[in-house]
């Protein structure tokens, strides 16, 4: 006992999941980490202190404290005595499209996909019934990145949908979608458990001309462990996807989460186009889950 005490105090094996060899300070380091690069925890916010972090995760006080540490170390926030831990990191990304020495410039390089098409996938098909958990369905404020991203003020109210999609009993994605309360107040969330929120938002009049999308890596915080059903701690695929109108206006930031060995993200190239498809599961072919997951 006495031996197990002590590694908690150290934070090398404490676990609030199923997880592993990585130490739970890293795993934690690491979201939080991800968490600020993403604009998540936008600068100059304050993470959660020491207390809330051992009641989020499961962990001794030790622990987290070596995790606020390492992260003031890696030069990503600043410790304030009496105060907390302010994020000093500036996250700066931008959509790539086309090859990475032509990012600046306004329109993407070659072939362009067609939006239209990728619509009319969507309404030929919709979830089965019982596919669709809504877990969250109302107005929040919008964080500073995504109220960047959809070029309104900060603080601005949206509506906020998180949904999880399943495919042969298993949940193979977790969305997180933010549309300002102007265009949403025309659905209801027993809208969004019938149709992906594309479809609505064209079904509203909105044509969609086009689509930008962001894809990384990630680790499952206890949130997305639960609802993708997968130990926390475990790789993730992480796409953020923002819809445009025929006026270049941003009208949606979508999160989604997908667990890899569910999903799959293909992109193939030519020298006379570009296509890109999705599977999930992996080879399957049976279904597109492009047709769900927007």
């Amino acid at each position: 006992m006495a031996g197990k005490r002590a590694n908690k105090q150290q934070g090398g094996t404490d676990e609030p999941g199923s997880l592993s060899r990585t130490p739970i300070y890293h795993q934690i380091f690491m979201l939080l980490k991800g968490k600020i690069h993403d604009g998540e925890y936008a600068v100059g916010q304050y993470l959660p202190g020491e207390r809330e972090l051992c009641e989020m995760f499961g962990i001794s006080r030790i622990t987290a404290v070596r995790v606020l540490n390492e992260l003031a170390a890696n030069g990503l926030v600043v410790r304030e005595q009496g105060r907390g831990t302010r994020v000093s990191f500036v996250a700066r990304g931008m959509l790539m499209r086309g090859p990475a020495e032509y990012a600046g410039e306004e329109k993407p390089v070659g072939h362009t996909l067609s939006v239209h098409d990728y619509l009319s996938t969507l309404r030929r098909r919709a979830p089965d019934s019982g596919a669709v958990t809504l877990y969250e369905f109302g107005e929040a404020e919008a964080p500073e990145a995504v109220a960047k991203a959809l070029a309104i003020p900060a603080g601005e109210r949206v509506q906020k949908a998180a949904r999880v999609w399943r495919f042969a009993g298993l949940p193979y994605n977790h969305l997180v979608t933010m549309v300002p309360s102007s265009i949403a107040c025309i659905w209801t969330g027993e809208d969004l458990l019938a149709k992906p929120l594309s479809v609505l938002i064209e079904e509203a009049g909105i044509r969609i001309d086009r689509i930008d999308e962001h894809v990384s890596a990630t680790m499952a915080d206890m949130e997305l462990s639960q609802r993708l059903e997968v130990p926390f701690g475990s790789p993730l695929l992480r796409v953020i996807r923002i819809l445009h109108d025929r006026h270049g206006k941003p009208i949606e930031y979508m999160v989604g989460h997908y667990p890899p060995d569910r999903y799959q993200y293909r992109v193939s190239l030519s020298r006379r186009g570009v296509s890109k498809t999705s599977e999930f599961p992996p080879r399957s072919g049976s279904i597109d889950p492009d047709s769900v997951d927007i």
